[in-house]
């Protein structure tokens, strides 16, 4: 894989420190790379990737967002197009989220506290490769952005001939399931990001109970079967 001078980079994370501290650094990690934008929400993230004018060639993608999931930001961008390379980020363990950032068609996840994995994971992508911070893609499915697109091409094709929802949903009647309450998907974002229903009560100034009561409606309304598998459910949008 050869160099990639001038190659065009934005980022998507939730806490603007850390987005003033990737551009800062970015020079060390992918040498000749040019930072094109940062944004902080899921949806803008999305819009900016897939307009011509604004299209990044390397995206960085924290996995934990307030209006969604950085696993969603992936499949959104990947149904719609193989040009855009994306990178997962994360402060939490990287096995959360591998799996589900592979099938959402990112080209591999690196945690965010290990600088120099940051910089092999940045200049393997940026060359048309695959990363892996166990150093075996194929553990976890990593693909190249062509060959992803081409998968969930082909999955919404499939998905669509059989009736059936849109891909994300989990085989679980999605179209038909009711919407989530913003407290709902507040719950499962918080829950998923650690948080137990005691910390989560204590910021928002409300009893724990009440915050169960929000994860059983959530799990009731996804139909999974149990809380877990709602969390997956909702990471995988």
């Amino acid at each position: 894989m050869g160099e990639t001078p001038g190659i065009a980079v934005a980022a998507v994370d939730n806490d603007r420190m850390a987005l003033m501290a990737l551009r800062g650094i970015l020079p060390q990690l992918l040498p000749g790379a040019r930072w094109m934008w940062g944004a902080s929400g899921a949806s803008e993230a999305v819009r900016m990737a897939l307009a011509p004018d604004t299209r990044p060639r390397l995206l960085l993608v924290d996995m934990s967002l307030d209006d969604g999931t950085g696993v969603g930001v992936c499949r959104r961008i990947r149904r719609r197009t193989d040009r855009v390379l994306m990178l997962a980020i994360t402060a939490f363990s990287t096995d959360t989220y591998a799996t589900r950032v592979a099938e959402a068609g990112a080209q591999g996840i690196v945690s965010k506290a290990d600088v120099p994995a940051m910089a092999a994971a940045l200049r393997t992508v940026a060359a048309g490769g695959t990363y892996d911070p166990a150093g075996d893609s194929a553990r976890t499915g990593f693909q190249t952005a062509a060959d992803a697109h081409r998968r969930l091409e082909d999955a919404d094709l499939d998905e669509s001939g059989n009736g059936s929802g849109a891909a994300g949903d989990s085989g679980s009647g999605g179209a038909d399931r009711p919407k989530l309450g913003t407290k709902e998907t507040e719950t499962l974002r918080m829950l998923a990001q650690g948080l137990s229903y005691e910390q989560i009560a204590a910021q928002w100034g409300i009893a724990p109970a009440t915050v169960r009561t929000h994860a059983h409606r959530a799990v009731d309304k996804l139909g999974a079967k149990s809380l877990a598998h709602a969390i997956a459910i909702y990471l995988s949008r």
